[in-house]
């Protein structure tokens, strides 16, 4: 592996990061076991005799996942991918120019263009110990002399600005790598595209809806 990527909460270092907000992520799970009891009870209801009941779960769990679970960052070995709801913008570390915090995660080529993520957003500080670099609690740490039981405000996993900071550090720890061995270098590319899956999907779900209604 060329480089490390910058930890994730307590994980060890590996190939690829993904970030996600549990603001986004918790919803969307709850939503979708309710589409799945729902698709229960219908089954046990009227079983499939009526099979245009179907489309009302189906059609949710499709736009559940547009929505809730898929938008995320990635960070890997070539570069960020942002997943969005319908369009996906990858970035390979040497055409990342700038990153921005400040409402949501954007990332911004170097003609100064600038892309926002639907998945990471900015949030509130969470006050952390400065001994531990944790929530307050015995552990193994730095300790600042004048003021060993302070605290800090830092960022929360999976906000804009915690992000943020570990795209930044990956872009560190890959010019430190291209310096030592210029054949890790990744490619030089800043492309957003649609993304079909979720398009497709999202066209499968208004079909299902529509046919739920008429029929």
């Amino acid at each position: 592996m060329p480089f490390n990527l910058p930890r994730r909460n307590t994980s060890a270092h590996g190939p690829r990061r993904t970030y996600r907000q549990p603001a986004m992520l918790v919803p969307g799970i709850i939503l979708a076991v309710a589409c799945v009891v729902f698709f229960v009870l219908i089954i046990v209801d009227s079983g499939f005799s009526k099979p245009q009941q179907f489309c009302w779960p189906l059609a949710g769990l499709l736009l559940i996942w547009i929505v809730f679970l898929r938008p995320c960052v990635q960070l890997s070995q070539a570069g960020v991918v942002m997943r969005n709801l319908v369009r996906d913008v990858r970035a390979g570390w040497p055409a990342l120019d700038l990153v921005e915090q400040r409402w949501n995660l954007k990332i911004y080529n170097a003609a100064g263009k600038g892309y926002g993520s639907w998945a990471i957003t900015s949030q509130r500080p969470r006050r952390v110990n400065r001994r531990t670099g944790m929530h307050a609690g015995p552990g193994i740490g730095e300790i600042d002399l004048e003021d060993p039981t302070g605290s800090v405000m830092g960022a929360r996993p999976g906000s804009a600005a915690g992000v943020a900071a570990a795209i930044r550090t990956g872009q560190e720890d890959y010019e430190g790598a291209v310096g030592r061995d210029p054949s890790v270098r990744a490619k030089d590319e800043f492309v957003v595209e649609p993304a079909w899956a979720p398009i497709a999907a999202l066209v499968l779900a208004v079909i299902l809806v529509v046919v739920a209604l008429v029929a």
